[in-house]
């Protein structure tokens, strides 16, 4: 099995590295690491180490690290920004749109979500992002920005080159009639269950969104976000 382990970048500059209490704890006690073992480093910021376990104690390993390099940042940028479903949905979401290599993650609240904002959830929710970056050898870790209401996420529509807003309402264009191509920073708008509210939508569109559909099906929330980010991940990749 191969390991990937999220370390400081300080850490990737020495000789001797030496892991978070954390990370430590989950190599040694959940998945038993020993010495001469060998094991990726890298810092979610496109530094990488290959490198081999060089001590392990209750509370500590160490690893020395016998090669560095670095990957470079995805050259466009692609952000989900989304209304959060019920749980075991949105943790899908997350894992799913690691893989798949949105740059940013953007929970929302809007007028028909019914998630019931939690302090405690967004690190749980960051624990998930980076189980998923480790386990698909994600080099430049997604940021999972703090939760806000739809209303506050507005203005910062016009930073993007392209906005997509997946809408149920009329007017909306079939998702392959949009160009994509040629957009280095691109955000998908997804809403929860029972989509965004008409409302919504407009001031979306007000914005700069454009609306767009994803076919003749209704698709779940979580099936949409997928499916948006696997079509601009195939466009943009």
């Amino acid at each position: 099995m191969r390991i990937n382990s999220l370390v400081d970048a300080a850490e990737l500059e020495k000789e001797i590295a030496v892991l978070s209490p954390p990370e430590s704890h989950h190599l040694a006690r959940v998945l038993r690491v020993q010495p001469g073992q060998p094991i990726t480093l890298f810092d979610g910021q496109g530094g990488v180490a290959e490198g081999i376990v060089d001590a392990v104690s209750k509370t500590v390993v160490e690893v020395k690290i016998a090669e560095r390099w670095s990957v470079p940042r995805p050259a466009v940028e692609i952000d989900l920004i989304q209304a959060v479903p019920k749980p075991d949905r949105w943790e899908l979401v997350l894992q799913k749109a690691v893989e798949l290599g949105a740059t940013a993650i953007r929970p929302i609240l809007s007028q028909h979500t019914e998630f019931k904002p939690n302090p405690k959830k967004q690190e749980r929710w960051s624990k998930i992002v980076l189980n998923a970056a480790q386990q698909c050898e994600v080099r430049w870790l997604p940021t999972l920005r703090p939760l806000e209401t739809f209303e506050s996420m507005l203005p910062s529509l016009e930073s993007y080159d392209l906005v997509l807003v997946g809408s149920l309402y009329d007017g909306a264009k079939p998702f392959r009639e949009v160009p994509v191509g040629g957009n280095e920073k691109v955000a998908l708008l997804i809403g929860p269950e029972g989509d965004f509210s008409q409302e919504e939508v407009a001031a979306a569109v007000e914005a700069g969104a454009i609306p767009i559909s994803f076919g003749d099906r209704i698709l779940r929330t979580e099936t949409a976000a997928i499916f948006g980010l696997s079509v601009l991940a195939y466009e943009l990749g």
